[in-house]
């Protein structure tokens, strides 16, 4: 598995289903950034919620066709996301057809359109490939009750407690995280509670879910070790609850959990938890969490060619059964055909996390000692690197991620990288990506916002790197020639 630099446009893996499309220099990422045509005419496939699948699109243009409707095609995985989402941004659904085991939604083109294609990816409601890709061929629909069962038993050992038939396992992380702030949200609401803290930097999905809330205030809290302030927030009596992620992504920072969970319980709040950057298997965080949600895209779809979410629903805790009602009533399930793929690869997801954790943890030590890093982040070293081992799990690492901040030009560094660069991570092969150029680049291109990102403690030119588990003299030759004079 030689350590390749693939073109622009390429996907990893191989596959019309791939979740990886590559972006070889920081012009392409600009280029894919603001939609131009050099970049974009190349895009086949890539990360689902950032780019629509060919699959998909084909989709959706024969389902309009044979339909006879016009306007921006949205094909959505259920009618009540269809709903939910166009009233929520204000779209007129000109239609909405039931096709196969999904939905199609007509909007006229404008900005109503534009609002509702990024609740589409802030939830993760989109169609999967797969699904696409048998209803073009005509395929009746499968039964994936025998791969929901695999999957659901592979994932209990992580989740003590949890009865089985209650793990939810959905559409996509992002779906999932949908799925527990608005269970969260119903139940706190008739508690005159509705707004949110969101400690330290997350997924931006995750953030613009909280900022785009219509009528819940979004409180941002920085610092993870700051909960002081977090208590200052609690005390007002508003807050429905709070989110963060173990570790933070990308500066892989993680907050004293068990001291938060104390605060939430002596001011009425709700933790959700999401353990995606350094995956299940490294990290035990359930037993502090009234909901835990989590990418399965990541580490258990290792392959790199499914996209899942997990739900977990603590069964300890207070209104958990009504909260798990009310997620599963939200909760897109993973359609069958993708559930198939997951149970496949899930078995290998502790084996897989655990090679990748001991790959990356010596990548970074390497990096750490090159003359051309300024810093090296990982979750289990760093100022809160005590409050990450509490939750490790016997004989776990930290992960697959390594956040990089470099002495020199970060773009010289990325273009010379020779290994696949593109969204993703907690996958076989090693990724690069100048991620807030990604996440947020409306802010990395502006003084401002570059400002705002260094005030939260973020290099805005950082690189985040997920070790895979090619050799590891081959992943080392290829950073250690990018960072050479």
């Amino acid at each position: 598995m030689p350590i390749l630099s693939p073109a622009l446009g390429a996907t990893v893996p191989d596959s019309p289903h791939a979740t990886v499309v590559c972006l070889p220099t920081l012009a392409d990422v600009e280029s894919y950034e603001r939609k131009e045509e050099r970049v974009w005419k190349l895009l086949r496939s890539g990360y689902p919620r950032f780019v629509r699948n060919e699959l998909v699109t084909r989709a959706a243009q024969e389902a309009a066709r044979r339909l006879g409707r016009t306007g921006e095609l949205f094909p959505l995985i259920s009618e009540g996301s269809a709903r939910r989402l166009a009233e929520w941004a204000g779209a007129p659904t000109t239609s909405l057809d039931r096709v196969g085991d999904w939905c199609l939604v007509a909007t006229p083109p404008g900005d109503a359109a534009v609002r509702l294609a990024k609740m589409v990816q802030h939830t993760g409601s989109l169609i999967s490939s797969r699904q696409a890709e048998a209803w073009l061929a005509g395929h009746a629909p499968v039964d994936g009750t025998a791969a929901l069962a695999t999957i659901r038993v592979t994932l209990s050992p992580f989740l003590t407690g949890v009865n089985p038939a209650d793990i939810l396992v959905a559409a996509s992380g992002m779906n999932a995280v949908d799925a527990g702030i608005a269970a969260v949200d119903s139940v706190q609401r008739a508690r005159g509670r509705s707004a949110w803290v969101q400690l330290g930097w997350l997924y931006v999905d995750s953030t613009r879910l909280f900022e785009k809330a219509r009528d819940a205030k979004h409180h941002f809290v920085s610092d993870v070790r700051d909960l002081a302030a977090v208590e200052r927030l609690l005390a007002s009596g508003t807050i429905a609850g709070v989110f963060t992620e173990v570790p933070n992504n990308p500066q892989l920072e993680t907050a004293d959990i068990p001291a938060l969970r104390a605060l939430c319980d002596k001011h009425g709040a709700k933790l959700l938890l999401d353990p995606s950057s350094v995956g299940l298997a490294s990290v035990d965080v359930l037993p502090f969490a009234d909901i835990l949600v989590s990418s399965l895209t990541k580490y258990a779809g290792s392959e790199g060619d499914v996209m899942a979410g997990l739900l977990a629903v603590n069964p300890s805790r207070l209104d958990a059964t009504e909260l798990l009602d009310l997620a599963r009533r939200r909760l897109e399930p993973l359609p069958a055909l993708d559930l198939g793929v997951l149970a496949a690869q899930i078995g290998r997801m502790a084996e897989v996390t655990q090679r990748l954790s001991v790959a990356a943890a010596e990548i970074a030590r390497r990096l750490a000692a090159h003359p051309a890093v300024a810093r090296v982040r990982t979750a289990d070293q760093g100022p809160t690197a005590d409050a990450y081992r509490h939750l490790v799990r016997p004989g776990a690492g930290a992960g697959a991620l390594i956040t990089l901040e470099l002495r020199g030009d970060m773009r010289r560094v990325y273009d010379r990288l020779a290994v696949a660069k593109g969204p993703s991570f907690g996958l076989r092969f090693t990724l690069a990506a100048p991620f807030l150029w990604l996440a947020h680049f409306e802010e990395v291109t502006n003084e401002a916002g570059r400002a705002h990102i260094r005030a939260a403690g973020l290099d805005p030119d950082l690189l985040r790197i997920s070790v895979g588990l090619e050799p590891l003299e081959e992943i080392w030759a290829a950073f250690d020639h990018a960072l050479s004079k």
